[in-house]
């Protein structure tokens, strides 16, 4: 018989090389497919699914006097999704990973899930609801989206009709909702809380133009009470706007009376826009054609400015 050889010590180190470094491409396969699932967690989405419009009509049927309650929506998506029709056009980067990593190997990237949802709902920065909301888990999919359906009820609705009149007086019509909580996620053995946060600005009425004040004034805008025949001179009135996000664009027309005359002498229209929270200052010109005390009339399609008796005097001479 052949004499067997025996093991050499060079072979076994070759062998037990080989095996690490299969175990090592193994675990760092493993690490680096955790660390990116785990990347892909911590960046969730969440999309408050409730519009501006549903927010204002929810806010009137407050001011009614009705207790309606308000049913919202949270999506939880991968990072790579935007929208319904990013997800029929595009593959998510998540989506690449994973087919390259079918292609390659047998690892498969997990997907995280998400469970309970803790919510806070205020209303001008009084808090009306901070609840936890149970759920079951549920895994976010490569090519859709998780939702989670809550029905919003408030017990002290005479309380949230003070809030929203107070607002709606102070800010023109407009009253500030925010929405802010956690969605419980989950990977493998590790879980973690995704905070969202969502502010919104809806009206309970149209927002309006605020007078501030008017006058005659030179071309230069100094004050004046006398002026002389065919002398142009321009009547300067100032408005703000008292809403936190919303610009407005109104109408306003500007009327001048000579006392003793029940028509208009001149009727000039002007579309006046400004931006939220700012003031403006806007002039209508006027020529006086004869001798007199003038008057001047603000207004708008659906209200009174300034009336005749509010107006400043110009004697023209």
């Amino acid at each position: 018989m052949a004499e067997k050889k025996p093991i050499q010590r060079d072979e076994i180190i070759g062998a037990l090389t080989l095996v690490i470094m299969f175990a090592a491409v193994l675990i760092g396969r493993e690490a680096g497919n955790f660390f990116a699932s785990f990347e892909e967690m911590k960046n969730l989405k969440v999309f408050f699914e409730v519009t501006e419009e549903e927010l204002s009509d929810y806010l009137r049927e407050v001011l009614e006097g009705e207790s309606p309650d308000l049913d919202v929506s949270l999506t939880i998506t991968l990072p790579s999704v935007d929208n319904t029709v990013k997800v029929v056009t595009e593959m998510p980067d998540y989506v690449r990973r994973w087919l390259i990593s079918v292609t390659l190997s047998p690892v498969i990237v997990r997907q995280p899930s998400v469970s309970d949802v803790e919510m806070t709902f205020t209303v001008e920065d009084h808090e009306l609801i901070n609840e936890t909301y149970r759920f079951e888990k549920d895994k976010v999919p490569y090519l859709g989206l998780v939702d989670r359906g809550i029905g919003l009820e408030i017990e002290d609705v005479l309380g949230l009709r003070e809030i929203v009149e107070e607002a709606a007086s102070s800010y023109g019509g407009e009253v500030k909702v925010q929405v802010k909580g956690r969605v419980k996620t989950h990977l493998w053995f590790l879980d973690a809380w995704l905070p969202f946060s969502t502010i919104r600005y809806p009206l309970v009425e149209a927002p309006s133009l605020v007078y501030e004040s008017s006058k005659w004034q030179e071309f230069d805008g100094s004050e004046i009470t006398v002026t002389e025949m065919g002398q142009s001179v321009h009547i300067g009135a100032r408005f703000s706007n008292p809403t936190r996000v919303h610009s407005i664009r109104e109408n306003v027309t500007c009327s001048v009376f000579m006392d003793g005359v029940d028509e208009p002498v001149a009727v000039i229209e002007k579309e006046l826009p400004l931006a939220s929270s700012s003031e403006g200052s806007y002039v209508f010109m006027f020529t006086p054609e004869n001798e007199g005390d003038y008057r001047f009339w603000l207004e708008t399609q659906s209200r009174i400015i300034l009336s005749l008796a509010e107006s400043p005097i110009l004697s023209v001479q």
